[in-house]
């Protein structure tokens, strides 16, 4: 089975649900809502000591006077059903604030254009599948760009920054390599020197690493020199 990346949407068998309930006993009504309402969990980085056999998911619960709780859980990599990559700006912007939707729709109208593929991941793609009150008035619409070629990089780029001037966006921008940059890091490293190191979270930890390294798996290009 292919490993589903981390942001995607997992959704279990019956003995994955058992799985997990019995991690987080003291959410089980929790776990039993999931279960009941087909939500899908969200794969995380995988943990160190976790197996290569298992996979690393987790529930996030709407905040609750200020607080997150996020349930870290693992599951039989066959225990999982189903998987899909995040969801698109159309399957979310139903529920995100009025005042955030034509902004957004013209955010994915230009991705599209510009042939960047985008994705939407934490409290308003969590809103969308749930209908739960995850949004606040400080929350941010967290975008993933997946560019393949440098043309698209830069397309990233200018797309985040053009945006973020109407969205409160924030997010990642993933390499061809599985590595990925906060996007607001990345901006901010554009006119540094090739050498310049950002922290790239991976599958499994976090690296800082060289700017010439990940832009090299562009273009179909695979040598990734740490």
């Amino acid at each position: 089975m292919v490993v589903p990346p981390r942001h995607s949407l997992v959704w279990l068998q019956a003995d994955g649900w058992r799985a997990v309930e019995a991690q987080v006993p003291h959410y089980r009504d929790v776990i039993t809502q999931w279960r009941e309402a087909d939500w899908p969990l969200t794969v995380r980085r995988h943990d160190a000591d976790c197996p290569s056999d298992q996979l690393c998911v987790g529930i996030a619960l709407p905040p609750c006077d200020g607080d997150k709780v996020r349930l870290p859980l693992r599951v039989a990599l066959g225990s999982v059903a189903r998987w899909q990559s995040p969801l698109s700006i159309p399957h979310v912007v139903s529920a995100m604030p009025s005042e955030w939707r034509d902004a957004a729709t013209c955010l994915h109208d230009a991705a599209l254009h510009a042939d960047v593929p985008l994705q939407i991941y934490g409290s308003a793609a969590l809103q969308a599948i749930t209908g739960l009150s995850y949004l606040h008035p400080t929350s941010d619409l967290d975008v993933l760009m997946l560019p393949s070629t440098s043309q698209q990089l830069d397309d990233c780029v200018r797309l985040f920054i053009t945006f973020e001037k109407t969205l409160p966006l924030d997010g990642e921008i993933v390499f061809a390599s599985g590595h990925a940059v906060a996007a607001k890091e990345w901006c901010n490293a554009v006119p540094q020197p090739s050498d310049y190191r950002v922290l790239a979270k991976h599958a499994t930890g976090v690296a800082l690493m060289r700017k010439d390294a990940l832009m090299a798996v562009l273009d179909r290009q695979s040598c990734i020199p740490q």
